[in-house]
């Protein structure tokens, strides 16, 4: 077996991209990222490498004169361990299922991390930050996948663990069917829902706001919703955009939407997407007009809902109004209004306060996502 490391290379970069593919041809079960995102994302010019501190290096893995597993190292300069160092990240890993392989690749991964950069700890999967894919489908493998679902062999994780990760922090997935387990779900917010109204907040639909006028007021508020969340760091508003239109065909935008406050404030957001994994996973990861066709074929044929990302400014969550819990409940309520009854409560930490709510109705996760971490 050999190892080439490189950047920027064309033609490496090319076999890096291409063996992601090919590791999954025929699998039914993959939702295939859409290959111009990943060549925009290797390519020089994207944000990650202008940043000033931010380094990386690929490698691929080779058996037999042909690509076994590759893996990028990086370091996001915003990431740090608690003594403020740096932390090392491991991300776009794919490998055939080969424990010797896998090995060469995370040490490779490890000891340019060490010696280039003086890490202490390594985390790991995470594609540049915490907005780019990141963590491993841990239990779940038997589920309906979901678009935007981390999505990787069972091996992968276990290849991980036996290089000395451990896991570091867990999500998981929820899933419901049916009005009734979602209506028990949301009763405890109705009358903080209805409170809030009384004094004048707002909760206001995406399909009633001119959205691109508003995403520079929803990117200030995910930063500040997210902000002291682990690893959590800020992106540029231009490619946090890029990331918005390359989703924006899945956004549920009628029970999508803003919390505003009695000043008009936009205190608290909530994101809904309609799950289009069969319709992604029909265009095969590129975008053409047969796979636009058989994009909207398989469209028309699924009414699964996602509920992805909610969040609320620190100062609101401070003053205790409970507009988030509101806003929950003002977007699940208006979906079942539209008939809208099967939901994914998707990638939550463990945690998280609502997981409480869950346990209530006896709703146990179906899935879990786990990011790890090593010493260096």
């Amino acid at each position: 077996m050999s190892l080439r490391s490189f950047r920027f290379d064309p033609s490496l970069t090319r076999e890096f991209i291409a063996f992601g593919g090919s590791l999954y041809a025929g699998g039914a079960r993959r939702v295939p990222p859409f290959r111009r995102e990943i060549i925009r994302q290797l390519s020089p010019d994207f944000y990650f490498y202008q940043r000033a501190g931010n380094d990386h290096r690929r490698f691929l893995a080779y058996r037999a004169g042909r690509v076994a597993g590759r893996i990028a190292a990086m370091v996001n300069a915003e990431i740090r361990d608690g003594d403020r160092l740096p932390v090392g990240l491991v991300g776009f890993y794919e490998c055939v299922d080969d424990d010797g392989v896998a090995a060469e690749l995370l040490e490779a991964a490890r000891e340019w991390l060490r010696t280039e950069h003086g890490v202490r700890r390594i985390r790991g999967p995470m594609n540049f930050d915490f907005w780019h894919g990141y963590r491993f489908l841990t239990k779940g493998f038997d589920c309906d996948p979901y678009y935007g679902e981390p999505d990787n062999p069972a091996y992968y994780p276990e290849q991980f663990e036996r290089c000395g990760f451990a896991p570091l922090r867990a999500w998981n997935s929820i899933e419901i069917n049916g009005r009734e387990k979602l209506e028990a779900l949301i009763a405890p917010w109705r009358k903080r829902h209805e409170l809030l109204l009384e004094r004048g907040y707002r909760f206001v639909p995406a399909t009633r706001l001119d959205l691109r006028k508003e995403w520079p007021a929803l990117h200030g508020l995910i930063d500040r919703s997210f902000d002291g969340f682990p690893d959590y760091t800020p992106i540029p508003f231009a490619e946090f955009k890029s990331l918005l239109s390359g989703v924006g065909f899945a956004l549920a935008a009628d029970v999508s939407g803003f919390v505003y406050d009695q000043a008009g404030r936009a205190v608290s957001f909530g994101v809904i997407f309609r799950d289009l994994a069969g319709a992604v996973r029909a265009m095969n990861g590129r975008i053409t007009p047969l796979g636009a066709l058989r994009f909207l074929s398989r469209l028309r044929k699924r009414r699964r809902f996602n509920f992805f990302a909610a969040g609320s400014l620190p100062e609101e969550e401070a003053r205790g109004t409970g507009v988030g819990r509101a806003g929950f409940f003002a977007m699940i309520d208006e979906s079942l209004r539209r008939g809208y009854s099967d939901f994914i409560f998707a990638q939550m930490p463990k945690d998280q306060p609502i997981q409480a709510f869950f346990r209530r109705l006896k709703i146990e996760p179906q899935r879990e996502y786990t990011l790890y971490e090593r010493e260096a």
